[in-house]
């Protein structure tokens, strides 16, 4: 087995599509570095003027209005059965940052603006599910910055290995030469398992070094505006923690490529399949309501990102008999999101090893 394995490896990085999928890791990372830099750049000297001119104007008309308008938010929260903190009455006095242009750092300032940057007020009476929630929304891969946003490009990456699996298997498939090294190797099940083994260890380094290099662009990028935020000793910990946890994906999607490339037989055809599976988890999630726990894209997110949030409406009709909807959230585990990860690896991989063992691969 460590023979095949060896073999398959060199075989793997051989391939030109591995190659092309470092080209590929190369450019991502130039175009993020690009993104970062416009992003990292903090407002110029004029536009602070501007926004001072614009503060100190409102701030002259909030001294000598501001009183009233707080009484008529206050009022008008009576009137609809809301408290002045959910109107927002108590939050009405102008502050600077109001009229500067948005900027970001690469870690996620806590006094951002919650109704701005994602932090919005959880819905849902469970305190356990809440204590979930606010923890999941607080994390370094929610908000606002600059660490934030790589959790997105992160995906691509996992795509890529999801891609080099899945053409490991269907270009020897649809070359013949697949069938050629099972007359030098005929226990199919030793090949299938060294073929899927070595996609996921050979995609690896690709996941590792790509991210690696993600995170040290936008790293100097935001260094050399200094704006980098409070980046401390548990910011670098969470990032080598969700490292191990992307490897792990990618080893995950890697040997789901070789099965989709042996139930398919064709490249396209295996990542079309993918593509329609994510883009409909994606559009139409919502409306699967509380199965929405059980979408791979929920649980692929749920084991990067340490947990995911998903809200599902809960309509009950209210004392007159009228239907209301209340958006409710809940949350999907970093456990059970790499638990439903796990499971489609064994399903899919399981049926794949039905299918080669018996299938006509010549």
């Amino acid at each position: 087995m460590m023979r095949l394995l060896r073999v398959e490896l060199r075989r793997l990085w051989a391939r030109r599509v591995t190659r092309w999928a470092c080209v590929g890791i190369l450019v991502l990372a130039a175009l993020s570095t690009v993104v970062a830099y416009g992003t990292a750049r903090p407002p110029s000297p004029q536009e602070v003027a501007a926004a001072e001119g614009a503060y100190a104007a409102e701030l002259e008309v909030w001294e000598a209005e501001g009183a009233e308008q707080v009484a008529d938010c206050e009022a008008s929260a009576e009137a609809e059965g809301a408290t002045p903190q959910e109107w927002g009455c108590t939050d009405m006095e102008p502050r600077l940052d109001w009229y500067l242009p948005p900027s970001q750092t690469f870690v996620a300032d806590a006094g951002q603006d919650p109704a701005v940057f994602g932090s919005e007020s959880v819905n849902t009476d469970d305190p356990a599910t809440a204590a979930a929630v606010q923890e999941v929304r607080g994390s370094v891969w929610n908000g606002w910055a600059g660490l934030s946003s790589l959790d997105d490009l992160a995906m691509l990456l996992l795509m890529g290995a999801l891609v080099v699996g899945v053409s490991f298997v269907t270009a020897e498939v649809n070359s013949g030469s697949l069938g050629m090294w099972l007359t030098f190797e005929p226990r199919r099940q030793r090949v299938y398992w060294s073929k899927a083994t070595a996609a996921a260890i050979g995609t690896a380094p690709l996941v590792v070094a790509g991210f690696a290099l993600l995170v040290a662009s936008s790293y100097a990028a935001f260094a050399s505006f200094g704006t980098l935020g409070d980046v401390t000793g548990a910011v670098w910990a969470e990032v080598a923690a969700f490292t191990g946890r992307l490897v792990l994906a990618g080893a995950a999607l890697a040997a789901i490529g070789v099965a989709l490339g042996v139930l398919f037989k064709h490249a396209a055809a295996a990542v079309g399949v993918v593509a329609v599976v994510a883009w409909a988890s994606l559009a139409f999630g919502y409306a699967f309501g509380e199965l929405q726990r059980w979408l791979p894209t929920t649980a692929l997110t749920a084991w990067l990102q340490g947990g995911s949030v998903f809200t599902v409406e809960n309509c009950t009709p209210a004392a007159d008999g009228v239907f209301e909807c209340v958006p409710v959230d809940h949350v999907v585990t970093t456990a059970q999101g790499g638990l439903l990860l796990l499971a489609a690896t064994v399903v899919l991989t399981g049926a794949a090893m039905l299918v080669f063992r018996w299938r006509d691969v010549s």
